[in-house]
């Protein structure tokens, strides 16, 4: 006598609740996958920015080179009227905010005694080096950075004699709790070669 094999009545419904899992499996793939093209294209996308109190230009930058005031401190707004540059600066301009330094300074009068690691507001002329730091989104009285995957916003207000700049309480790994007053430099630039 041939015997036939004992089929569940419930193995075509056990076959279809796999493909249905499966199904869902590869459709949040999809889903998931697509919000990351999305992400990635909207990161490529030029961004707009708006006039930044008249500092800032259509074309998402401050002009100039910026450095920091040099007798400031983390939290404390300079008291020389910034009139003294740190070695430190930035520039705001293509999209990109840049790291600048200074190259050549013998100044003697900075703070701490350190030769060299400022220079007078009022030089004539500097040679800095340039390093990109991120990419660069201006709106009014902020911006923000991207920098190693991470966004960060910056607030600032101008004075007289500087502009200061702080970050959003909600912070980066890479950024400081640290205030920022900077001013730009009327003189000549070079880049090092």
């Amino acid at each position: 006598m041939d015997t036939i094999p004992y089929m569940s009545r419930n193995a075509p419904l056990s076959r279809l609740s796999h493909l249905w899992v499966g199904t869902a499996v590869l459709a949040g793939w999809l889903v998931y996958g697509m919000l990351g093209l999305l992400a990635i294209v909207g990161a490529s996308i030029p961004t707009t920015s708006v006039r930044a109190d008249g500092f800032g230009t259509p074309d998402n930058q401050w002009p100039g080179i910026w450095f920091i005031c040099e007798f400031a401190q983390r939290q404390r707004a300079p008291d020389d009227a910034c009139q003294m540059f740190d070695d430190e600066g930035f520039q705001l301009a293509d999209g990109q905010l840049s790291y600048l330094r200074i190259t050549q300074s013998d100044e003697t009068a900075c703070r701490g005694d350190k030769k060299g690691q400022c220079f007078r507001r009022d030089r004539p002329e500097i040679t800095i080096t340039k390093t990109n730091r991120g990419r660069l989104t201006l709106r009014e009285n902020q911006f923000d950075v991207t920098f190693l995957g991470c966004t960060q916003t910056f607030y600032f207000a101008d004075t007289e004699h500087y502009r200061e700049m702080w970050p959003d309480d909600d912070r980066c790994f890479w950024a400081s709790k640290r205030r920022f007053y900077i001013a730009p430099f009327d003189g000549i630039y070079s880049f090092a070669k």
